[in-house]
């Protein structure tokens, strides 16, 4: 999956100090994409509806032209965050756009990842949970527990013989919780019996939902240590964009290369007006110290935001 690097370049003095934020190399954490809620002539203007994620009751609504984040897409729905929320919603894919001036889609193209459509059967065919019993190899005191799938570091652990809570199955692993801690936590699907006297694993057999393995390979390599930008420069403003008074941004992909040049830059969003000709312009000389992968300088495909604003 490609690194998201949030690196802002504007046109006015007031944007100085987060742009030496970028230079110094400090961490901001990158937006996901934005989405404008666009109603087509035949809708009247009339909200767009909220939905929870098996679409079974509406739970809130959009105004026309109302910007929102772009989680995924799953089918022909999108996972967003309303800007008034923390929590995602659903809305019809054919209802938020790209840009607000017209409709553009959240396409294989968006740089959006698609999770597919979302089974919303397991949910209505969902069986109780199961008690289960912690399992320790030998030599061990405790069984070691994690926060999700694709988590390398334990975040807790779990006694011999402890009486645990199995809420799914996800791949090789058991999604479960505790007595005291309703919060759950992943264990090795070897780690957890269905006996306390004997190893009985949780198979197919077992009642308990298998939700399929986590897909971890979208996550970043925390072994790479990312490009940091050292020499960003601002992107000119066309004179139609002006005129038009065009605020946004441009989000950018490209390759850092060992030598901290740029390459392959292609626009993911766009603005139009000629913003995005001068976004891939300003970011071809843009610098970086590369991308590091145990000391040693390798190429790395992020995503960059040049941000173009008027006041």
């Amino acid at each position: 999956m490609k690194s998201v690097l949030p690196f802002v370049a504007v046109c006015v003095a007031t944007a100085g100090s987060l742009l030496s934020q970028v230079l110094e190399g400090q961490s901001l954490v990158a937006p996901r994409p934005d989405g404008f809620v666009f109603c087509s002539d035949h809708d009247n203007e009339q909200p767009v509806p909220l939905y929870g994620r098996c679409q079974k009751r509406q739970i809130g609504s959009l105004n026309c032209g109302e910007k929102v984040t772009v989680v995924a897409r799953n089918g022909d729905v999108l996972r967003i965050i309303p800007a008034y929320e923390r929590a995602p919603r659903f809305v019809d894919a054919s209802a938020i756009s790209r840009q607000p001036d017209k409709f553009v889609p959240f396409d294989n193209d968006s740089g959006v990842p698609d999770r597919g459509p979302i089974d919303c059967s397991a949910a209505i065919e969902r069986r109780p949970m199961v008690d289960g019993f912690m399992v320790c190899a030998p030599g061990q005191k405790s069984v070691p527990v994690y926060p999700n799938q694709c988590s390398h570091s334990s975040s807790a652990s779990l006694a011999c013989g402890e009486k645990v809570i199995v809420r799914a199955r996800r791949g090789d692993m058991l999604q479960i919780s505790t007595a005291t801690n309703v919060l759950a936590h992943v264990a090795l699907a070897s780690s957890v019996s269905q006996r306390a006297d004997k190893f009985v694993p949780f198979d197919d057999a077992s009642g308990v939902v298998d939700e399929g393995a986590r897909d971890c390979g979208n996550l970043p390599d925390r072994s790479v240590t990312p490009p940091r930008a050292i020499f960003v420069q601002n992107p000119e403003y066309t004179d139609q964009a002006r005129k038009k008074k065009i605020n946004g941004t441009v989000v950018v992909s490209l390759t850092v290369t060992v030598d901290g040049t740029t390459r392959d830059i292609k626009v993911v969003k766009g603005l139009g007006y000629g913003l995005d000709e001068k976004a891939v312009e300003a970011v071809t000389r843009w610098k970086f110290s590369p991308a590091l992968k145990d000391g040693q300088p390798i190429e790395k495909e992020i995503t960059a935001e040049v941000t173009f604003h008027l006041y």
